[in-house]
């Protein structure tokens, strides 16, 4: 193999930049650097599994770049409340995530408030129940169809309430 075209690249785990020769494992290109191949072989399921807040960390850090404090800090500032319907965490049902642990422990709360991000640019937007985060995924994120939904349903409000009187 030869990588004469490029001396270096961007790891998919912890996007920093480093030499091509830290991604290369008996002959083969891989997608993450040896600090994060590394790390996750420290950090692996066995370690993980004993300790649901570390779980917790690593699922928020590797899907959002957020800490547990800065979720935690988002929740406060929206006073536990979606920020689309405003509805209060309590009143969002729970279900259970994940297989039954093997030694019997309960699984780790699952969040109530989902982090919801755009896709693009990764940036986090806010807190919101599950319904209104799949919502968005439904329309694609989009605010034009976002607002022709709402126009359609405004619409067809306005000629059901004319109607029956």
């Amino acid at each position: 193999m030869q990588y004469c075209c490029y001396v270096s690249k961007v790891c998919r785990r912890c996007e920093k930049t480093r030499p091509i020769e830290s991604f290369l494992k008996a002959g083969r290109e891989l997608v993450s650097c040896a600090p994060c191949r590394e790390y996750a072989r420290a950090n692996n399921h066995r370690n993980r599994r004993a300790n649901p807040d570390k779980i917790r960390a690593d699922n928020l850090w590797s899907f959002y770049r957020i800490r547990p404090q800065e979720y935690d800090a988002r929740r406060a500032a929206q006073d536990y409340r979606c920020a689309i319907c405003g509805r209060h965490e309590s009143e969002l049902k729970v279900r259970s995530r994940g297989r039954p642990r093997l030694d019997g422990t309960p699984n780790a709360e699952p969040f109530r408030l989902v982090v919801d991000h755009c896709h693009n640019s990764r940036q986090v937007r806010g807190l919101l129940c599950g319904a209104c985060n799949m919502g968005l995924g439904a329309f694609q994120e989009s605010p034009d169809a976002l607002m022709a939904a709402a126009r359609y349903l405004l619409a067809r409000e306005g000629a059901r309430t004319g109607a029956s009187s």
